[in-house]
């Protein structure tokens, strides 16, 4: 059965700038800018402006419809409009990760390079390799051990490279061959939030 039509609807806050051109969709707001590629979708994204005659106040919001849909590709309505809703949270507070090294016997050692943009992990499970990931675009990596001993923070607008750049570094860390719940060793997230 095809549904007619499938809409959803994001506010957008003040201080937020919201621009659309053929499915780019670019948010600019206080922490900076961040852009999406929205073609590969069969849908329209509309921004419009609406004038409250009471109190004379403007309010602006994004559509998201989809016409004469079957409901699998509804599902690509919400996915789209809850990009846009963590774009708007990411360029007004920013996310923030954390990472826990744990280890049992061979300490994980963890150099920060090109201003927290690289990160080099040695002596995983007492090997020689040296492992390195570079964090995705506008990705920080941070460590602070008068605070928190054995934890990296990770810190960006885009929520999916922030937490992108936790998986590359989870996966780098992974045991193989063993059994995994004897052998905890690795790096971990530990705390997910918004950054304020």
């Amino acid at each position: 059965m095809k549904y007619i039509l499938t809409e959803e609807h994001v506010q957008i806050p003040e201080k937020i700038e919201i621009t659309q051109k053929s499915k780019i969709v670019k948010v600019k707001g206080p922490r900076g800018e961040l852009s999406k590629n929205f073609r590969h979708s069969a849908l329209d994204i509309q921004i419009s402006k609406k004038v409250n005659k009471k109190t004379n106040v403007a309010k602006s919001r994004v559509s998201v419809r989809m016409w004469q849909s079957y409901r699998k590709q509804r599902c690509q309505v919400n996915s789209v409009a809850s990009q846009i809703r963590n774009m708007i949270r990411g360029v007004t507070t920013g996310y923030k990760f954390k990472m826990v090294l744990a280890y049992a016997h061979f300490p994980i050692i963890i150099n920060l390079l090109d201003d927290g943009k690289t990160i080099e992990i040695k002596n995983f499970l007492g090997e020689k390799i040296i492992r390195t990931i570079r964090c995705l675009p506008g990705v920080k990596i941070t460590r602070n051990e008068s605070e928190e001993k054995n934890v990296l923070t990770l810190q960006g607008n885009d929520l999916n490279n922030v937490s992108l750049t936790c998986a590359l570094i989870h996966q780098a860390c992974a045991v193989k061959n063993k059994d995994i719940r004897q052998f905890l060793d690795g790096i971990y997230v530990s705390e997910k939030r918004l950054e304020i």
